[in-house]
């Protein structure tokens, strides 16, 4: 697993990026997306399952259509 740093990096140069969203807290969540939408960049949260939909929607607009949400998993 990414130290959430380095996916924040990552996706502040404009690289998208697919994570387990299980494995991160809602807050660092909400800070890659917000780093999405400033770049660009693709944000893909697998295992979302789990989210509140308070969080997802919080996500969702940090993200700015930048964030696609995964329930597959």
């Amino acid at each position: 697993m990414l130290i959430p740093q380095t996916i924040e990096r990552i996706l502040n140069l404009g690289g998208g990026v697919s994570i387990d969203a299980s494995k991160y807290i809602p807050q660092s969540l909400e800070r890659f997306a917000a780093f999405a939408a400033q770049s660009g960049a693709t944000l893909i949260l697998r295992n979302c399952q789990h989210l509140l939909p308070q969080t997802m929607e919080r996500i969702a607009a940090y993200g700015k259509g930048n964030v696609i949400f995964n329930f597959d998993e």
